[in-house]
């Protein structure tokens, strides 16, 4: 047996692994979306399993999300902002994770960005709720009927000071046409769901016949903001109001900017605050949202909460099951026995999920149900942010970006186009210019990009377009190899060296320029791995391991074809 022979053996295992790491991918790539949908139907168990031991495509490739957030540290003590930025990104990564989204990217950029990327999720509008929200779970009381109206009273006349010192400036009238409530019986009024506990009765309803303005004694001009608001929170219990106001969905946008008025907010008292319901509620056949006066202080927080899950409601709708965990499992006991026939506002990022009555002191389960316009997105992403917990510190999203399946499959195809064509034409060009050793520099090419293939679905490595480069790239360089290599053998044949001393000359000789070249090249793909983000990683990583793969090929199975070789009296390079 030849001393070379360990080159041969090394190179068989070596593709036999390959073999097996690449096998998946192949099967994935080569099977038609027909027969995707139909194993994910028979199988989907099957389906994921293959596709997460396939090389995955990353988001330019497949489509997806790219998100920037930035966690706004100033608005967090100086002890509690080492360590925000993590904290955020794993809660961020575990309302990801219930999604469903397969791979996710995540990471930290700078001292206050997290890059978030969803390969293969186009839902920009429900990712952007479920990773832009703070999801800080808050319970609240309400403040009494009579202190929301003498405040509501006193903003009426600040608002219409403020609209007709407008319509003196621009010579608009005072405000807008209103839609007056219209008088309905008590008996008919809609009930409002119950939101916590089984032990939180359905004793919140619709009071608009008991204090609907009358449209006779409705004067719009002195009452801009009240005229606008309908009481929707009564207790039959207790046969009392409580400020829970309903606003048609087409006079919000003119409350609000009327609430955010610098004079108005001056006049609110510091312990009370006034917040919209978390969507528009089906009342009367028209939407409408929900005003709430709120006392600021927090009665409960939604830390405490666990064993948090989805259900659906017998009537239809959805709710959120949890319980209470053993450290405040004392408090929310003694703050709804203390608090019965009361409403408790169960307030997410500074908007009311609902209000529901307490009935008794609750020890045990309770329920968060969500209004019958929720859609079942919406209640997931309540369990998911729930689950995963309220972030340290707010964030805003300061670049978003979607990329569509269809510009990503345009992606794959011109990638791949670009590849293979370039491919050919090097493959070709290398076996005219430089005859059989220029077929043996191809079949080294070939091994070349097979290894590559492999090594990254045994690595899980993610294949974007800058991998696609990176690919291409690689092609080059170990042209490059075996171009020096030749051009060194075919300067020994000129001196008249035999065909054995100028192969050998000419992979000795041609080692150094070539290492030093590959090395090089390595420095600089560990760099952009260690320094880039995202693309810049994924080219990194192609590059890379082309390079390695591309010195072993040169060195080793092309070595061992022009060893066979050593004993013909002539060369054909």
């Amino acid at each position: 047996m030849s001393r070379h022979n360990w080159r041969i053996i090394i190179t068989v295992v070596l593709v036999i692994l390959a073999f097996f790491a690449f096998w998946n991918t192949f099967k994935l790539w080569t099977m038609s979306e027909e027969d995707k949908d139909a194993l994910g139907e028979r199988d989907p168990g099957a389906l994921l399993q293959l596709q997460q031991k396939a090389i995955r495509l990353g988001l330019d490739l497949q489509g997806g999300i790219h998100v920037v957030l930035r966690v706004k540290m100033e608005e967090l003590d100086s002890g509690e902002r080492q360590d925000a930025v993590d904290r955020a990104i794993q809660i961020i990564r575990n309302r990801i994770d219930g999604l469903g989204v397969a791979e996710p990217v995540i990471v930290k950029q700078g001292n206050d960005r997290i890059i978030v990327d969803l390969p293969g999720y186009t839902d920009a509008e429900r990712a952007e709720d479920l990773i832009g929200q703070t999801a800080l779970l808050e319970f609240k009381l309400l403040a009494t009927y009579e202190d929301a109206n003498q405040i509501l009273t006193r903003m009426d006349s600040v608002v219409y000071e403020y609209e007709k010192a407008k319509e003196g400036e621009e010579g608009e009238p005072v405000a807008e046409e209103v839609e007056v409530a219209q008088v309905v019986d008590t008996a008919e009024a809609t009930t409002e769901s119950d939101i916590l506990a089984e032990l939180m009765g359905d004793s919140a309803v619709d009071t608009a016949a008991l204090f609907a303005f009358d449209e006779d004694d409705l004067d719009l001009s002195d009452r801009p903001l009240t005229s606008r608001l309908e009481p929707g929170l009564y207790s039959n219990e207790t046969a009392t109001n409580w400020p829970g106001f309903a606003v048609a969905r087409k006079d919000r946008e003119i409350v609000d900017r009327w609430l955010n008025l610098p004079e108005v907010r001056s006049i609110v008292p510091i312990d009370i605050q006034f917040v919209w319901s978390t969507r528009p509620e089906l009342r009367n056949q028209r939407e409408v949202y929900y005003l709430y006066a709120l006392k600021r202080k927090v009665e409960f927080l939604g830390k405490f909460l666990e064993r948090i899950s989805l259900a659906r409601e017998d009537l239809g709708g959805f709710r959120v099951n949890f319980t209470v965990s053993g450290d405040g499992l004392a408090r929310f006991a003694q703050l709804t026995g203390a608090n019965i026939n009361k409403p408790l506002a169960v307030v997410i990022d500074n908007k009311v999920e609902s209000a529901p009555f307490v009935s008794s002191k609750i020890r045990g389960p309770g329920k968060i149900t969500m209004g019958g316009s929720a859609t079942i997105d919406e209640a997931r992403n309540l369990e998911i942010v729930l689950k995963a917990g309220a972030l340290p510190a707010p964030v805003e999203i300061i670049e978003k970006n979607v990329v569509g399946a269809t510009l990503g499959a345009d992606s794959i195809r011109k990638g791949f186009a670009s590849s293979l064509i370039g491919l050919l034409i090097v493959l070709l060009y290398i076996g005219v210019y430089y005859r059989i050793s220029g077929v043996i520099a191809d079949v080294g090419l070939i091994f070349n990009l097979f290894f590559l293939l492999a090594v990254m679905a045994a690595l899980g490595a993610t294949l974007t377009m800058p991998g696609i480069a990176g690919i291409i790239l690689t092609i080059g360089i170990s042209v490059d190899a075996n171009i020096l290599i030749f051009e060194r053998i075919r300067e020994e044949l000129r001196t008249g060296k035999t065909v054995r001393a100028s192969i050998d000359a000419g992979y000795s000789r041609a080692f150094v320029a070539i290492f030093d070249s590959h090395v090089t090249t390595l420095i600089t793909a560990g760099a952009l791995f260690l320094l880039g983000s995202g693309p810049i990683k994924g080219f990194a990583v192609t590059l890379f391991w082309g390079v390695t793969i591309s010195l072993y090929t040169a060195y080793v199975i092309t070595k061992q074809i022009f060893d066979f070789r050593k004993g013909y009296r002539t060369l054909s390079i």
